[in-house]
């Protein structure tokens, strides 16, 4: 008779989201912070209501079911910051 255990280490904990949690899809993508949690009209399920700014800075939203996303730390760490600068030249005194 084959018998198995199963240590709680091995079994993966389902995450719980709430508003303000920092997530990013599992195949990668921009950090977004989660701005609904639960049922969304139309759909079934719970899903996770994610706003994020695209690379022109413009603010976007989705949804995304709870098994496309991960948590991410709030804080960033400096090794993962991409600076932009943008400068303008202004032609004052010419």
């Amino acid at each position: 008779m084959l018998t198995a255990t199963l240590d709680s280490a091995d079994t993966p904990q389902p995450v719980t989201y709430h508003v303000g949690d920092v997530v990013t899809l599992k195949s990668g993508g921009p950090r977004m912070t989660v701005t609904h949690v639960g049922p969304v009209a139309l759909a079934e399920g719970d899903w996770l209501v994610c706003q994020w700014f695209d690379e022109q800075g413009e603010l976007r939203q989705d949804m995304f079911a709870l098994d496309r996303v991960r948590p991410e730390p709030r804080s960033i760490s400096a090794g993962s910051v991409q600076m932009q600068q943008r400068f303008v030249r202004l032609g004052y005194g010419r």
